[in-house]
This record gives structure tokens, sequence and C-alpha cells, in this order.
């Protein structure tokens, strides 16, 4: 597919559908410009006035603590919420009881209800906000300049004055809001104050700066560290007792004398003995290495002696160890009484720190009601004094004089608007008119409906051919017809043809009488029989007279050589019509029309019937089944496609051969897709004198010729 070439196709359909009807076109647009333009002089001047005002977003309200969230610092609704307000009676019917409008756009005695009143001043008004800026300008219009002042500058101040309104309502309740708070904040604190003291008291606690948290410090026992301090000296005594005795208990008798010096016992006795002891063994020992034996005197009473001293150590250690069993359980009691002593002071000092902490905890929260109720008397006194300052969340910037000229109407813009509108209409209205018609437009459609090709194009204001033997434009076009007929012709071997139509004024006669002077031009032996008995026109195209012709022959009244006539041209003759006949169908379909076909047939090269439409009446079917072959005229943009298949249905009912078409009355200078078809023209050097040829022709034409439409 060639994408781009059908672009550009349907970019010069377009074209060619706006110069098809550039007529209407301009009639449309001249119309609409006329009317704006009338409107425009018409219409009541009106004067534009403005008041500009600056308005700041709603004030946060009062805050009763420094934490307390606050409001959105920039809504971008704002705005357009203003813009509505303005727009609304809330504003505007106050501006209309203010000025009397009712009274003074009413009639005398009959003064405007209030809500057409309001309708009017809505629809005179509009505002704009100024970009990135928090300003509105307030416009109205009005026939009196003073007017539109008066209300720009009445709206204006109506607004900012309920503005002021608002916002002192929404502080003064916030403030009476602020006082309840204070109010509660003291209670608050009376309370804590009341439930810190009794706690004190109940407590019996000594708080020197209760008003404050400083060098608050929680209360402890020193009882409770001297009794710890004492059982943990008893933990270490019994542990120590408890150990020592363990050892001795653990010894044998003889490892206990040898052991006795290890174990500081610090007992005098021990301490007196032990060495004897030990010198004895020491000195036995002595002897015995000498060479004595155990018999020996004085091994004997060195062996007296020690045996002597282990008895009393031994005594002296039961003795010892009897005394620490005794000091081991005195320890354990006096560890059991100080544990006791222990608990019951613990206890006293937890109950102690119960009634401390809670103390503590009423102090903290009495301190931090009485800072927030000095918050918000602070905040309070604060916005006390604020409310007394001057509060403007809207205020004017610019206000609203009487106009020196009127602003509307715009003459140059409405002008501009009616070209625009006029050619958007026109256009529209030309679209519109080309998709409603179904005439035919193109070969394209032609060749679609009929399935037949197209013979020839024949221009519009082509009249009867006067010097069809020059070589100029019109008679081109009937030798490209001649030529492409010939052509077809030869295909099936015809020469007898008949000329059709849907509908009358198609062209068919016209085009019948020019044809067949191009066939004898070219010197081709031809014949015109005029078959439209009903409205006959061959004998006024070719100037005859119309006593005898085809009727007349028919009925046998006349033979066919005295009803035949000779032309300008010596090898064209034309059978004329002839009188009329009641019964023209049924002549038509005697045997003497078909003697006249064989009689035709052997005398000429061409024959051309000029046959009546074919959807009109029954004359043009019986003949086309006598013919070899029929060319049907179609009328550019005239007759609605539906039309055109009836004649392709009526040919093909009758089985008649269809040579071809041909495209009559076709605007060349409008649709130019058919310039490639009749292009001709162009290759004659000499336009301007055939163009003077043509029209002096034209000129000296007899008054009875007929224009191409007729037939």
């Amino acid at each position: 597919m060639n994408y781009p070439n059908e672009a550009k196709l349907h970019f010069l359909d377009y074209w060619r559908v706006v110069r098809v009807r550039l007529g209407l076109v301009v009639l449309i647009f001249l119309l609409v410009v006329l009317t704006a333009g009338i409107i425009s002089f018409i219409s009541p001047k009106q004067y534009k006035s403005f008041a500009t005002i600056e308005v700041q977003p709603d004030m946060t309200p009062v805050r009763i603590f420094e934490n307390q969230p606050t409001g959105a610092a920039l809504d971008p609704k704002f705005t357009q919420t203003q813009f509505q307000i303005i727009t609304r009676k809330g504003v505007l019917y106050p501006v209309i009881d203010q000025l009397d409008l009712c009274h003074r756009w009413g009639t005398p005695g009959l003064p405007l209800p209030e809500e057409l009143a309001y309708g009017r001043l809505q629809h005179m008004m509009s505002l704009q906000e100024i970009r990135n800026t928090n300003l509105i300008q307030i416009t109205v219009y009005s026939t009196d300049p003073k007017e539109a002042a008066q209300l720009a500058n009445t709206i204006a101040q109506v607004y900012m004055d309920q503005r002021v309104q608002e916002q002192q309502n929404v502080v003064a309740k916030s403030l009476e809001q602020l006082q309840q708070e204070v109010h509660q904040q003291e209670d608050a604190v009376a309370k804590a104050y009341t439930d810190a003291s009794r706690l004190r008291t109940e407590a019996g606690i000594i708080d020197p700066n209760p008003d404050s948290l400083e060098n608050s410090s929680r209360v402890e026992d020193s009882s409770v560290l001297s009794n710890q301090e004492k059982v943990n000296d008893s933990e270490s005594e019994v542990a120590t007792l408890r150990s020592r005795v363990a050892q001795l208990d653990r010894l044998k008798s003889e490892d206990l004398m040898r052991t006795a010096s290890l174990l500081n016992l610090s007992d005098p006795v021990l301490e007196q003995k032990l060495p004897l002891y030990q010198t004895a063994q020491a000195e036995k020992a002595r002897l015995l290495n000498s060479g004595l034996g155990h018999n020996h005197p004085d091994v004997k009473a060195a062996q007296a002696q020690i045996d002597t001293l282990e008895q009393q150590l031994r005594q002296q250690i039961d003795s010892l160890r009897r005394g620490l069993a005794t000091q081991l359980a005195i320890a354990e009691n006096s560890l059991k009484a100080r544990q006791e002593n222990l608990n019951s002071s613990q206890a006293v000092q937890q109950q102690k720190k119960t009634v401390s902490a809670a103390y503590l905890d009423a102090k903290y929260r009495y301190i931090q009601e009485r800072k927030l109720l000095e918050t918000a008397k602070t905040r309070l006194n604060t916005q006390s004094m604020e409310r007394t300052m001057p509060q403007r969340p809207a205020y004017f910037r610019d206000r609203a004089e009487p106009a020196l000229f009127p602003s509307r109407p715009s003459i140059t813009l409405n002008m501009a608007l009616g070209v625009v509108a006029g050619l958007a209409f026109g256009i529209g209205i030309a679209f519109l008119l080309e998709y409603l018609d179904t005439s035919i437009k193109t070969m394209e459609d032609v060749e679609r409906a009929l399935n037949s090709p197209v013979l020839a194009v024949i221009p519009k204001n082509i009249h009867v051919l006067k010097a069809p033997y020059e070589d100029t434009p019109d008679a081109e076009a009937y030798r490209i017809l001649k030529t492409n007929a010939d052509i077809n012709r030869k295909k099936i071997n015809a020469s007898i043809i008949s000329v059709v139509s849907g509908g009358p004024g198609e062209g068919k006669s016209t085009t019948v009488c020019n044809l067949a002077q191009i066939y004898a031009v070219s010197g081709a032996q031809a014949l015109v029989v005029d078959a439209d008995l009903r409205r006959p026109a061959q004998h006024r195209l070719f100037d005859l007279e119309n006593r005898a012709g085809l009727g007349n022959y028919l009925k046998g009244d006349v033979s066919f050589d005295d009803a035949v006539q000779g032309t300008a041209y010596p090898s064209l003759q034309v059978l004329t019509s002839g009188s009329a006949s009641p019964d023209a169908i049924g002549q038509l379909n005697s045997p003497r029309m078909q003697a006249l076909m064989e009689l035709v047939r052997d005398r000429y090269e061409i024959v051309i019937f000029d046959c009546p439409p074919i959807l009109g009446v029954s004359d043009a079917s019986v003949i086309s089944t006598l013919v070899d072959a029929s060319i049907v005229v179609v009328q550019h943009r005239r007759f609605p496609r539906s039309m055109l298949l009836r004649v392709k249905k009526a040919l093909d009912g009758i089985e008649a051969s269809l040579l071809g078409v041909v495209l009559n009355n076709v605007d060349i200078r409008h649709d130019e897709n058919y310039q490639y078809y009749t292009s001709y023209s162009h290759y004659y050097t000499k336009s301007g004198k055939e163009r003077s040829s043509r029209k002096g022709a034209a000129r000296t034409a007899p008054a009875s010729s007929i224009k191409e439409d007729d037939y």
C-alpha cells in the first residue's frame, strides 16, 4: 500500500470539494462576517471597570498550647473557593440591597425580583486571578461606566467586610475556647498541688523546695545499709569457722600433728608444745640414724617424751575443735538474727520508697500542669492583644474607576471571529453537502456502478459543434469519444449503437449530434436516428425539418429514402423522429423497425440512435435490444448513484451490450482530476484565437440552438 499517495489523494479530494462549492463557501462566509459586523455595530456599548483586591488565606486559629499543630500553610483551592464565594448570593444579595438594584433595574412601580437582579449582576461580573499572586480582579461590564465602577467597588467592599467579620468571629470563638481551657488548667493545677501536699504530709517527707524538681531525691534508710554490713560480716565469719571445722574433721590423728602448725589455730598451748614435739621427733630420728636401736635407753626416753607431748597436743586440739564448733553455732545464730533485722529494715525502707515515689510523681504532675497553665495564660494575653490590633484578610489594591471608552463589543475581535467562523461554517456546509450528495462525481463512481469503461469526459458548457473539422478543445473531447468508441466497437463488431441516459437533461442528444459530426468529418458514412418519438431534438440541433421521419417510416407513410435528410456533411444523414404517434412503443417493436436495422447496417458504417431516457419510458429498452451496443450518457454531479444502478439493471435486464459511458458536463476548473483526461487543450497553441472563434460561433448560432443540459 502506498499510504503517502493515499494521503495526498485525500487532501486533493478535500480541496476539490471546497473548489466545487467555492461560491457557497464564499456566500456563507460573507453572510457570517456581515452578521458579525451587524451584531457588533447594533449591540449596546458596554464599559469595563475592575477593582483589584489582595486576599490572604484564613488566619491560623488561636492555639492554646505551643505544640498544638497548625493548619496548612497554603491551600491550592483557596483562590477558586474565593471566586465561588464572591459570585454567590451571600455576597451579591447584600450588594443588591445596598445599591437598591431591584428598583434601579426595574420599571417604575415594578421592581425587579431579587433573584433576577442576582442573575443579571452575576452575568455582568467576571473574576480573574493574577498569576502567582494573591490578587483577585473583580471586573464588571455595564452600559453605564459609573455603574460598572460602583458595582465593582461595592462587591469588593462587601466581600472584604464579610472576610473581616468572619475572621473576627473565628478569633473570638478561639479566645473563648482558650479562656475555658485556662480555667480548666487552673483547676488541674490546684488538684495536682493538693495531691502532692497530702502525700508529703502523710509520708512525713520534708521537701525544702516543693515547687521545683531541683534537689529532689528519693528517701534512703541508713539502718538498711548498717544491717546489710553486719549480715555480710556474719556471713564471712560463719564461712571462715565452717572452713576451719571442716579442715579439722577431715584430718586424721597422725596427720593432725604434722599439719597443726599449718592450720593457724592461734592457740598458746599448741604454740608451746608443737616445737617440743617436733624437737623430740628430730632427736629420735638422729639417734636412730646414729646406729642406736629402738630398745636403746636414749631412744626409748625420746619416744616416751614424744608420746607425752603427742597426748597433750591431741587433748588440746580436741579442745580447740569443740571451741570452734561452739563459735560456729554462735556465729550462725548471730547471722540469723542480723538477717531478720535486715529484712525488717528493708520492708520499712520499701514502704518509704513507695510513698516517696508517689509524692515525687504528684509533684512532677503539679509542676507540669503549672507550666501548661503559664503557657496558656501567655497565649491568652498575646491573642487578646492581637485581637485589639487591626486584621485585614482582604484589602484594596486598586479601586475601580469609570472607563472612558467602551470595551464591548470588540469590533476587531468579533470580525476576526466572524471570519474564522464564516470560513469554518462555509467549509463545513460544503463538506456536509458533499457528504449528502450521492450523485456521480468521479470516473471511479461510474466504473464501480456500471462495471464499464468511461469513453470520454465532456467538459462543461460545450454545445453543438459548428466547426468540428477545426482543431478546437471542444471538438477534441468528442474525437476522444469517437476513438474509444471505435476501439470498443471493433471488439464486438458493432455498427449500430444507441445513446441512452438515466433521466432527461443529461446531454445525450447533444452528445449524439456532436459525435455524428466527428464521424462525418473523418469521412465515415454515418446516420443519426432520432428515436425519441416523444421529445425529439435532432432536427433542431441539425436545423432540419421534422415533417417526415422515423415515425412516418414505421407507419409506412414514406420510404426510407424519402424520410432521411442530408446535412452539411456529405457523409452524414439524419433520420428525424417525424410525426408523433400514440403507439410509439408498438412502432419501435414492429417488424418494420427490424427491417430498418438491416437496411441501415448495410448502407452506413456507423448508425447512432438517439433514445429517450431508459428509466422514463420503455422505448430505449426496446431499441437497445435491437442495436449492437449502447452508450450511456451520465451528467456529472446531477443524478444520484442509485439512478445509475437502475440504468445498469435495466440494460442487464434486456441483455444489452454496454459499449461504455460518457461523463458529461464536467466542470474541469473545479474538478482537477478530470484535467488529466481533458488536458488536450494544452496542446493547442492558438488558445486565444480558438476561444474567440468559439465565442463567435456561439454568437452566430441560431436562436433555436439548445443547451447541452436540455438534451
